[in-house]
């Protein structure tokens, strides 16, 4: 992240669309809802339909502006982040010279240059900001459920950290495994240079 400074506004720029997204979900839900509950109690009339319709519509069109945005958000981190680690790599690599085939393998510098960056790609551009949104959404979401039943919100805000610590131990897990392949992957990639 220190390296690329510049994907930090728009990671920070997606997050931001996310939770507007969000906020617009939360008020089409209720808007949804209203409507339902009015259904039930049969005092539903046009009004109710109206005013419904007034909030889903503008939620829906916040919601796919926020999505189509924090996609964009997503791309220029990227985009930031392969043109910085691409450059820089070639730079190192034209300091070295010839020598840099002492301590590496090509197969290897190229894989990281291409794929190695690429996967980093997907770090900027999704796993960061969701990993910020993730942080984010629970706690406004709570806020939001403690104005309609607390002992609810208080659940959901406890079981929230053991999603990620869920994740954590698949990606522990996933780790040991590509680390094997790793190996014979540069192995490959020689084998074709």
């Amino acid at each position: 992240i220190g390296t690329v400074r510049e994907s930090k506004k728009y990671i920070a720029g997606n997050v931001l669309l996310q939770w507007c997204s969000l906020a617009a979900n939360i008020a089409m839900m209720v808007g949804i809802t209203n409507l339902f509950a009015g259904l039930y109690r049969g005092e539903a009339d046009t009004r109710i339909l109206w005013t419904t319709a007034a909030v889903v519509v503008p939620a829906l069109l916040i919601r796919y502006i926020c999505t189509v945005q924090a996609a964009r958000m997503s791309y220029l981190s990227s985009k930031a982040v392969k043109k910085t680690l691409r450059e820089r790599i070639y730079g190192k690599l034209l300091r070295l010279g010839a020598s840099y085939k002492e301590q590496v393998k090509t197969s290897e510098v190229v894989q990281v240059a291409v794929e190695g960056v690429d996967q980093l790609e997907t770090y900027f551009g999704a796993y960061l900001p969701q990993f910020f949104y993730a942080m984010l959404a629970p706690l406004t979401l709570f806020a939001v459920l403690c104005f309609v039943n607390v002992p609810s919100a208080m659940v959901l805000l406890i079981c929230v950290p053991l999603i990620p610590a869920a994740i954590a131990a698949v990606q522990t897990w996933a780790k040991k495994l590509l680390s094997k392949y790793w190996g014979q992957y540069t192995a490959l990639g020689d084998t074709f240079l």
